[in-house]
Order: C-alpha cells, then structure tokens, then sequence
C-alpha cells in the first residue's frame, strides 16, 4: 500500500489498484465544478440555485458527449440513460428540501438574534442530504461503468486526466 504525504497533511493511503476507481469518481467532481461555472456564466448562480431542469439538461448533454467520446453502443447508450432518468427522478425531492432548508438558513440569519443551535440543525440537515444526493449519484455512476468496457472507461479516464493537466491526481501519487 503507498501513501502520500504532505507536510501539512496526514498520511492517506492509496491502494494502486483502486486508483482508477478514484479517478472515475473523480469524473462527477469534475462534471460539478464545470456545470456549476456554467450555470453561474448563465445568470443561474452555484449549486442548487442553477434549478434542477438546467442542471438535468447540462448533465444530459455532458453525457452525450461522454457516450460519444467512448462509441457507446446503441445498447449502453439506452442502458446508461436510463440509469441517469432514474438518478434524476431520486433526486428531485432532494432538490425540493435543498430549497426548504436554504429558506430556513436566510430565515435564521435574518432573525434579530441568531440562534445558534437553530443554525447547526440547518448545517446538519444540508450535510445529510449532500451525502444523501452523494450515495445516489455514485450508485448511478458505478451501475453506468458497470455499462461500460474497461477500455470504455479507460478513455474516459484518460479524458478526465486531459481535461484537468497531466501530473494532477487529486492529491494521489503515481
């Protein structure tokens, strides 16, 4: 097992063999903080603000490219689009507390005394559902490379290392 070692930072352990998979996820990260840009460029702002058919329609086309990039079969096509719908349908109530919950964050803010505890709840809740939309969307991800060749997903990865500059792995050594 190898690790990596910052001064600053503790030692993280990295098993080469589960470096493509960490690569892989990567992909999201990366398809996050170019929609996010994206959505902001368009007046829709970061994160959730963007609205869920936007984000949908950004996704659904970086998608297309993504299937194009790897020839996809007809098949894999229809297979990973249908994982995607169904990712997309699992979230929209995800969406919907997103926006009830940032409601209550301006609300608590906006009170004549902040109430501490009130704020923590809120932060608590946001985090579960990050983690909550994490767990549905790494799901899809890893039932979509199960779609997919290794060669498939090797393209893709080399795609994403092109994209992001050789030499950078996310704090992962070769």
């Amino acid at each position: 097992m190898e690790s990596t070692t910052d001064s600053k930072a503790s030692t993280i352990p990295v098993r080469p063999k589960h470096r493509a998979l960490w690569l892989l996820l990567a992909i999201p990260v990366a398809l996050a903080g170019v929609f996010a840009f994206k959505a902001h460029a368009m007046g829709g702002g970061f994160g959730f603000a963007a609205g869920p058919e936007m984000r949908k329609a950004f996704m659904e086309h970086r998608l297309e490219k993504a299937l194009d990039l790897v020839k996809a079969t007809d098949s894999q096509r229809s297979s990973i689009k249908a994982i995607f719908a169904a990712m997309f349908t699992q979230m929209r109530p995800i969406h919907q507390q997103h926006k009830q919950l940032h409601d209550g964050i301006t609300a608590a803010f906006a009170a004549d005394t902040v109430d501490p505890a009130a704020v923590e709840n809120l932060r608590v809740q946001a985090t579960a559902l990050i983690d909550q939309s994490s767990k549905i969307f790494t799901k899809a991800l890893v039932d979509a490379a199960a779609v997919l060749t290794p060669q498939q997903r090797q393209t893709l990865i080399a795609h994403l290392q092109e994209m992001h500059g050789h030499g950078h792995h996310h704090g992962m050594q070769e």
